[in-house]
Protein backbone atom coordinates (compact mmCIF):
# COMPACT_ATOMS: atom_id res chain seq x y z
CA UNK A 1 0.00 0.00 0.00
CA UNK A 2 1.82 3.34 -1.07
CA UNK A 3 -0.63 6.15 0.60
CA UNK A 4 1.23 7.80 2.89
CA UNK A 5 -1.02 8.39 5.83
CA UNK A 6 -1.04 4.03 5.45
CA UNK A 7 1.28 2.58 8.63
CA UNK A 8 2.02 -0.86 8.44
CA UNK A 9 2.00 -2.23 11.58
CA UNK A 10 2.28 -6.01 11.37
CA UNK A 11 1.75 -9.13 9.58
CA UNK A 12 -1.38 -12.02 10.76
CA UNK A 13 -0.70 -15.07 9.19
CA UNK A 14 0.87 -13.21 6.11
CA UNK A 15 -1.86 -10.37 5.72
CA UNK A 16 -0.61 -7.30 6.41
CA UNK A 17 -2.43 -5.01 9.11
CA UNK A 18 -2.08 -1.27 9.15
CA UNK A 19 -4.23 1.69 9.94
CA UNK A 20 -4.91 4.75 7.84
CA UNK A 21 -5.69 8.41 8.92
CA UNK A 22 -8.49 9.92 8.19
CA UNK A 23 -10.16 13.29 9.07
CA UNK A 24 -12.20 11.59 11.97
CA UNK A 25 -9.32 9.24 13.48
CA UNK A 26 -7.87 6.27 11.39
CA UNK A 27 -9.41 3.17 10.22
CA UNK A 28 -7.66 -0.16 10.63
CA UNK A 29 -6.57 -2.18 7.25
CA UNK A 30 -6.69 -5.70 6.46
CA UNK A 31 -5.05 -6.91 3.70
CA UNK A 32 -7.69 -9.73 2.39
CA UNK A 33 -6.85 -12.99 3.31
CA UNK A 34 -8.79 -15.67 4.71
CA UNK A 35 -7.30 -14.87 8.38
CA UNK A 36 -7.86 -11.33 7.24
CA UNK A 37 -11.59 -11.63 6.56
CA UNK A 38 -11.90 -13.39 9.83
CA UNK A 39 -10.19 -10.26 11.67
CA UNK A 40 -11.84 -7.76 9.91
CA UNK A 41 -15.15 -9.54 10.66
CA UNK A 42 -14.21 -9.53 13.97
CA UNK A 43 -12.94 -6.18 14.87
CA UNK A 44 -15.62 -4.66 12.25
CA UNK A 45 -19.10 -7.05 14.32
CA UNK A 46 -19.65 -8.65 11.43
CA UNK A 47 -19.21 -5.10 9.26
CA UNK A 48 -16.24 -3.94 7.29
CA UNK A 49 -15.75 -2.57 3.50
CA UNK A 50 -13.43 -4.08 1.10
CA UNK A 51 -11.63 -1.54 -0.53
CA UNK A 52 -9.08 -1.47 -3.15
CA UNK A 53 -5.73 -0.08 -2.06
CA UNK A 54 -2.71 -0.09 -5.04
CA UNK A 55 -2.94 -3.36 -6.60
CA UNK A 56 -4.34 -4.90 -3.53
CA UNK A 57 -8.06 -5.53 -1.32
CA UNK A 58 -8.23 -4.76 2.05
CA UNK A 59 -10.81 -4.60 4.88
CA UNK A 60 -11.68 -1.39 6.25
CA UNK A 61 -12.68 -1.41 10.07
CA UNK A 62 -13.25 2.41 11.28
CA UNK A 63 -11.94 2.87 14.62
CA UNK A 64 -13.99 4.07 16.92
CA UNK A 65 -15.06 3.78 20.73
CA UNK A 66 -16.60 0.38 20.06
CA UNK A 67 -13.89 -1.34 18.33
CA UNK A 68 -11.18 -0.18 20.75
CA UNK A 69 -12.93 -1.57 23.70
CA UNK A 70 -13.14 -4.79 22.03
CA UNK A 71 -9.81 -4.03 20.97
CA UNK A 72 -8.80 -4.12 24.92
CA UNK A 73 -10.77 -7.16 25.54
CA UNK A 74 -9.14 -8.87 23.39
CA UNK A 75 -5.59 -8.24 24.10
CA UNK A 76 -6.40 -9.02 28.07
CA UNK A 77 -8.19 -12.17 27.08
CA UNK A 78 -5.21 -13.41 24.47
CA UNK A 79 -2.84 -12.61 27.34
CA UNK A 80 -4.96 -14.75 29.91
CA UNK A 81 -5.13 -17.72 27.23
CA UNK A 82 -1.37 -17.96 26.92
CA UNK A 83 -0.40 -17.16 30.56
CA UNK A 84 -2.58 -19.85 31.35
CA UNK A 85 -1.05 -22.48 29.77
CA UNK A 86 0.60 -24.81 31.80
CA UNK A 87 3.40 -25.92 29.09
CA UNK A 88 4.23 -22.69 27.55
CA UNK A 89 7.37 -20.74 29.03
CA UNK A 90 6.60 -17.08 29.83
CA UNK A 91 10.43 -16.11 30.11
CA UNK A 92 13.12 -18.12 28.39
CA UNK A 93 16.31 -17.69 30.25
CA UNK A 94 19.65 -17.69 28.14
CA UNK A 95 22.62 -19.18 29.46
CA UNK A 96 26.15 -18.65 27.90
CA UNK A 97 27.96 -21.60 27.01
CA UNK A 98 30.65 -21.24 30.35
CA UNK A 99 27.40 -20.89 32.69
CA UNK A 100 26.27 -23.68 34.30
Amino acid sequence: MQDESYHPLGCLDGADVGVQSTPAGQDILIRQSDTGQSLACLLGFGKADLVRQTNAYYWRIVHNRQVDDLLVELIDLLISIRYAHPAMVQLEMLLEPDEP
